[in-house]
């Protein structure tokens, strides 16, 4: 099933984007200031509310005189992704790691996780997987690279108990990341659960210890995050699918669909919605 179209793009990012990228405008004369904090914001204000088209279009604003820049070359793939255009955001995400060579690790690291959810979708699975063992020896106290490994694993079908140790390995180092604030740290936190929570279902079949941890993501992640929420949605709509409740997942693949339209959990969930009533 086609699967994780990114995108790692969450408050964290916005945060360590808006200023690394002050300080490498800096560095290459690049304008700072003003302007570049409000192109960042044109692109993440659409993003968040899953208006992924929009955030597409904004992020012409962070060209400079017409030429690429990094993070235009980022955000561009991202949202491209997000959309499902696979192939275009591969470019720009392949694009925008050359231009990173050499810089901020932990920019790097979250560039390799975005190239290889991208892969992931495409059941590039090789692939994939070396994009996130390259992020991970960027930024090894990181918890979506580990949690990207789970998911490769669940999406595979071959080893459930390898996914169960990678996403545990992910929440554990969520919790001991003290870089982040502590809405940040939730938001990422929520999505590791649902993975957490997929990952134990498939492994174990554990009913109420998938109830719990579903329960857990639900609230960490809130709903501030369109893609966030719609992540945790979708995966707590596949983990109760694998312990045979229907019921459950149904409501979690819906609310998926209905909060995230045109991104990739949407029609992930959406796909997993009609193929249920085909049944």
């Amino acid at each position: 099933m086609p699967h994780r179209a990114v995108i790692d793009i969450t408050v964290f990012l916005v945060v360590f984007l808006g200023v690394t990228g002050i300080l490498t405008a800096l560095r290459r004369g690049l304008p700072v200031g003003r302007r570049l904090v409000s192109a960042l914001q044109a692109v993440m204000e659409p993003h968040r509310r899953g208006d992924y088209e929009a955030a597409l279009q904004a992020t012409e604003g962070l060209r400079f005189r017409g030429e690429v820049t990094s993070q235009y070359c980022y955000f561009r793939g991202a949202n491209l992704a997000l959309l499902g255009r696979l192939d275009e955001a591969e470019v720009w995400l392949r694009r925008n790691i050359e231009m990173q060579k050499g810089t901020e690790k932990r920019l790097l690291a979250v560039a390799y996780t975005t190239l290889g959810q991208v892969l992931l979708q495409a059941e590039r699975y090789d692939e994939a997987r070396k994009c996130f063992e390259t992020s991970m020896q960027y930024f090894p106290g990181r918890g979506s690279g580990y949690r990207s490994m789970a998911e490769m694993y669940l999406l595979r079908g071959d080893n459930p108990a390898e996914a169960l140790r990678w996403a545990e390995l992910a929440v554990e180092r969520e919790k001991a990341d003290r870089g982040m604030t502590t809405e940040i740290r939730k938001l990422n936190l929520g999505e590791d659960l649902a993975t957490l929570a997929w990952s134990t279902a498939a492994a174990t079949h554990d009913r109420s210890e998938v109830t719990r941890l579903v329960s857990e993501a639900v609230d960490s992640v809130g709903t501030s995050n369109v893609q966030s929420t719609a992540l945790v949605q979708y995966q707590s709509g596949r983990a109760y699918t694998e312990v045979g409740d229907t019921q459950a997942s149904t409501k979690h693949y819906q609310e998926a669909a209905r909060i995230d339209p045109q991104g990739h959990w949407g029609r992930a969930a959406r796909k997993a919605l009609e193929v249920r009533q085909s049944v």
